[in-house]
């Protein structure tokens, strides 16, 4: 199924269209006198557009129906999950140069938490990894400004836009340590992908997946390939996930007529079993695949697809569980809506959505090793290195015999 995707190395974004017809509000007050207000005599359909008209003709102040109108849609979103959202014109922009690979920011990817803004992930090479950002930071003040009562949406505008170029955080770091950390924005141009040698082992580093992640990962085989490595170590550790067909892409060059995913969706054109081709580039080298409780959404698919597969070896901690698809549907002339439209289902039929992926081998704390000689490779590669190592010789010890 998959057999193109490897062959052009192309991805796409899967947006949905959606159009919302304008209606006309009538203005006049409703006599609430007598009138039942049972739930079987409400009108559900004409219930936000009464709502908006009697905040329009007798709130106190003056407001913009737009701000209205905006703020329903955001109620209706936040009663489905977390991860639903109404993004304005400037974020959806904002959006697809991620999806591209370059926007101007700082290089983070963060969420809200109690308390303040919790830092998921850091790209590496941007102002935030110089400036020593680190994953499960907690940015609390923003220029000096407490940032608890700063809606999400505002505040990633703010971080990835060119407006006020410095920027000052305020970051609490293990609950207890307060820093302050001064930063300029820049153009980032995201490398998702980052390969490195240690001896005769290949570590390739996947930070996300945008539309070139494919790409940049077959190319990275190609030198593994030429360089006869024993085993590959892929790092999906901290990876928020990002383009689904681009995890599912990946996940397919490894895997030779296996299942990669099913995609669990009320949409029939969304419901689909995924299958990979009869092609590994890796030819059976072995593999393990690193995790953390950081790894979410398509990395969680992949590390599901290659672990369950018996093609990997999962080390580190049990992911995220993320397992769900978001679609961006714009809003012609507006934003746009990110909705949940599909849930994963691992190849074994396991729901991957709040319950993650376990890892074969646990390793609960990620703990540097400062040795040179193994270019600051940190306890959960040398533990994955060992292990592949020890595949290896026992592979060959069988093809001995």
């Amino acid at each position: 199924m998959y057999k193109n995707i490897k062959n052009g190395m192309q991805s796409f974004l899967k947006i949905s269209s959606l159009f919302i017809a304008a209606s006309l509000l009538h203005s006049c007050k409703k006599e609430t006198r007598g009138v039942d207000f049972s739930a079987d005599l409400i009108n559900t359909d004409n219930l936000i557009k009464e709502v908006i008209n009697e905040i329009h003709n007798n709130y106190a102040d003056n407001i913009v129906r737009e701000r209205l109108e905006i703020g329903a849609i955001n109620g209706m979103l936040t009663v489905l999950d977390e991860h639903s959202i109404y993004i304005n014109k400037d974020e959806f922009n904002i959006y697809n140069q991620s999806a591209r690979g370059s926007f101007w920011g700082i290089g983070i990817e963060i969420k809200q938490v109690k308390d303040g803004i919790e830092i998921s992930s850091v790209i590496d090479e941007t102002p935030a990894a110089k400036g020593g950002i680190k994953p499960l930071d907690v940015i609390t003040h923003i220029n000096g400004k407490d940032v608890s009562d700063v809606t999400l949406k505002a505040l990633v505008s703010n971080l990835n836009s060119d407006f006020a170029s410095k920027i000052n955080l305020s970051i609490l770091r293990n609950k207890s340590e307060r820093l302050e950390i001064s930063l300029k924005k820049s153009p980032i141009q995201i490398k998702s992908v980052k390969l490195s040698f240690i001896d005769d082992i290949a570590i390739i580093k996947i930070s996300h997946f945008n539309e070139n992640t494919l790409l940049s990962v077959s190319q990275a085989i190609r030198k593994v390939n030429k360089k006869k490595s024993l085993g590959v170590v892929i790092d999906l550790r901290n990876n928020p996930g990002g383009i689904l067909e681009q995890a599912i892409g990946i996940s397919d060059l490894f895997l030779v007529n296996k299942k990669i995913t099913e995609l669990k969706s009320k949409n029939i054109q969304e419901s689909r079993s995924v299958f990979s081709d009869d092609f590994d580039l890796l030819n059976g080298i072995p593999m393990a695949i690193l995790i953390n409780s950081n790894t979410a959404s398509g990395a969680e698919l992949m590390a599901s697809a290659l672990g369950e597969n018996k093609r990997a070896v999962l080390i580190g901690e049990k992911t995220h569980g993320k397992g769900s698809l978001q679609t961006m549907i714009p809003i012609p002339g507006r934003g746009a809506i990110k909705l949940t439209t599909a849930y994963f289902i691992s190849p074994l039929g396991n729901m991957i959505n709040q319950k993650g992926v376990a890892p074969d081998i646990e390793i609960e704390k990620n703990q540097t090793n400062d040795s040179a000689t193994l270019q600051n490779a940190d306890s959960v590669i040398l533990r994955a290195m060992d292990l592949l190592h020890g595949i290896f010789a026992l592979n060959e010890t069988e093809n001995k015999k």
